[in-house]
């Protein structure tokens, strides 16, 4: 857990030397869509949930509507073991209507990631991201509903993914 605090500090004093939008967040990630039956769970049937800092970093790609970001991230682990995630997501985030206060958006990304919890079915704890989501800024407020698959990219073996859905609340500064 001290490393969890530690990392998410890190993040928000080095967010200050960047000079494009900013954003911290806060999340809340469990298991969806993996082969059980219950929502949730993960391999062994087992409850899977996380929480989630973030820091975002967002600016223009020269195309109209559509950014650029960057995402480091740490998360801790809840269930099915108590353990901690560390990563990072390259995407972009497309805003198909620009509002004077309220500004949809849709995003996507690819990434990397290590956890200390040992998934037998994933066969490794270094994992590659493929990730898509929904959300909404109002202001400098924003909520984000992502779907977040996590795969060893047949590095290993067994090659089982899993996925999980992460609601984000965050502010930009």
């Amino acid at each position: 857990m001290a490393g969890f605090c530690l990392a998410s500090l890190s993040m928000f004093y080095a967010a200050s030397s960047f000079s494009a939008e900013q954003a911290m967040s806060v999340g809340y990630g469990f298991g969806l869509f993996n082969l059980h039956k219950h929502m949730g769970h993960i391999e062994g049937g087992e409850m899977y949930d996380f929480f989630q800092v973030a820091y975002l970093y967002e600016r223009g790609s020269g195309l109209k509507n559509l950014n650029i970001t960057v995402q480091p991230w740490v998360a801790y682990v809840n269930r099915p073991n108590d353990g901690s995630d560390v990563g990072f997501n390259l995407g972009i985030r497309y805003y198909p209507v620009r509002m004077e206060e309220l500004r949809p958006f849709l995003s996507a990304g690819v990434g990397a990631a290590y956890t200390t919890i040992g998934f037998e079915e994933q066969g490794t704890r270094f994992l590659f991201i493929l990730q898509a989501g929904v959300g909404l800024r109002y202001k400098n407020f924003f909520i984000e509903d992502t779907l977040r698959h996590y795969s060893n990219g047949h590095t290993s073996s067994p090659n089982r993914s899993v996925h999980a859905n992460i609601i984000t609340i965050g502010y930009y500064f």
